[in-house]
């Protein structure tokens, strides 16, 4: 009789394998093992004791597990005070909120997302954590944003001597870690050169972060470059990390450093000291290995001297420095530059256009107060103007070919505020007091209107 019920038990099971509704939710089954298994998050589970139900192997490998712990205490499983258990006793989950919890092993950095799970009653039966690295996070977003540099030294055209002692120094601050502070007029290239030594170092797989000192209100740079913890500005406001924290690994590029606040000179000296960043609100510090490389068009000795930026930051940035010169004193550039861009106009639109040697001649005679900016400029409007293959003086803006005053249009009062501050800072080469003195205006009226007209 045992023998019999066995048979037919057997024999129902078989029935119950065959049967292809069983096969097609034993395949929906595997299938979706295999995905919770391939994903990057984390995912864990736990009843409502704590007790580990499932753990995918991204989980344990951001979690730092090792061991089977499918059956035991979430505490035996990690060395740190688990979140998890503050939704057990809450029944209260949460989406895309960011944790950085210290253990025996070092500190956890994560953003959570925690579900509760019920029964086919409703009842709350567990809650399943979705987990992922912040620094996997950070990399996803550099990418998205374009966080990278794509120039290299190969984008520093020219053959003076000016531009090959900047080759050289490039090389050179490619070849250690060093913060490097690139002065020179607008124009002259000093994002360039930022972005050649970062792609020159070791560092070149990592991401790149600009900044425009100038061009960031007071009142948003401290939490741009710091970031800040959730709850620090509203109530409901999620945390967010600063820039300086989005370079970890990689560059942090502070053009025009001079227009920091000099409250926030301080602290960003003391990050790039203690390697380590304190959030707007919030009192952990965070390890950033980050290198700094900034940029000025303005006299920075001087600032320092006349306590209008910070003595000690400017030693720690200055370590490395890069001088850039002005398009005026290396005339023999132009032809190369002007040409370098022009093919690239041709390679793009299948054209053959050429610079005539009377055209030429033109743009060597101009002084460029706008430098490299302004002759690539100046080849764009004309190549645009010349409809065919070669470029004759007359497709030259008409500033080029103005031979008196007279020929020149008149200016708003605008623009020849704007060219006066321009001249002065040329002419004192980034001097604030002495441009200041030279326009008879005050040193922060110079200040002012430096930032107002964006004038770099």
């Amino acid at each position: 009789m045992k023998n019999d019920l066995t048979v037919r038990y057997n024999q129902t099971d078989e029935h119950i394998i065959n049967n292809p509704r069983f096969k097609e939710i034993e395949r929906q089954k595997n299938f979706y093992e295999l995905l919770v298994n391939a994903s990057s998050d984390g995912m864990l589970s736990v009843d409502m004791k704590g007790i580990i139900t499932f753990i995918n192997p991204a989980g344990m490998k951001i979690l730092g597990i090792e061991k089977n712990v499918i059956g035991k205490h979430i505490t035996e499983g990690v060395d740190f005070e688990p979140t998890i258990l503050n939704v057990l006793k809450t029944r209260q989950g949460y989406v895309d909120r960011e944790y950085r919890l210290e253990g025996k092993k070092g500190a956890v950095h994560f953003v959570k997302t925690a579900i509760i799970l019920r029964d086919e009653k409703g009842e709350m039966v567990g809650v399943l954590d979705i987990f992922r690295n912040i620094n996997d996070i950070k990399s996803m977003v550099n990418h998205m944003i374009g966080a990278q540099a794509k120039y290299t030294i190969s984008n520093i055209i020219g053959v003076s001597d000016q531009i090959q002692g900047i080759r050289k120094m490039i090389k050179l601050a490619g070849s250690n870690d060093s913060p490097v502070l690139i002065l020179g007029e607008s124009g002259t290239g000093k994002d360039i050169i930022a972005q050649a030594v970062h792609n020159h170092s070791d560092r070149s797989q990592g991401p790149y972060i600009t900044i425009n000192c100038l061009s960031m209100p007071r009142n948003l740079i401290e939490s741009e470059l710091f970031g800040y913890d959730e709850g620090s500005f509203t109530k409901n406001t999620g945390g967010q990390p600063g820039k300086i924290e989005m370079a970890h690994g990689g560059t942090l590029f502070l053009n025009n450093i001079t227009f920091v606040p000099l409250d926030l000179q301080a602290k960003i000296a003391r990050t790039i000291k203690q390697k380590s960043v304190v959030r707007i609100g919030g009192f952990k510090e965070i390890p950033v290995d980050v290198r700094i490389i900034s940029s000025s068009h303005l006299d920075v000795t001087e600032m320092v001297k006349e306590n209008n930026f910070s003595r000690e930051l400017y030693q720690i940035i200055s370590n490395m420095t890069i001088k850039t010169s002005p398009l005026r004193e290396r005339k023999e550039d132009i032809d190369i530059i002007s040409n370098h861009v022009l093919n690239q106009y041709n390679m793009m639109n299948g054209t053959n256009k050429k610079i005539l040697p009377d055209t030429m001649e033109v743009l060597c005679n101009w002084d460029w107060p706008d430098n490299v900016r302004e002759l690539e400029n100046a080849i764009e409007y004309a190549y645009c103007k010349a409809e065919g293959d070669e470029i004759l003086p007359r497709h030259l803006q008409q500033k080029f070919l103005s031979s008196s005053f007279k020929e020149k249009h008149l200016s708003t009062l605008k623009e020849a505020e704007v060219e006066a501050v321009r001249k002065a800072m040329e002419h004192t080469g980034g001097n604030i007091t002495k441009a200041a003195k030279i326009l008879g205006i005050g040193r922060n009226t110079l200040y002012r209107k430096i930032k107002q007209y964006h004038i770099v």
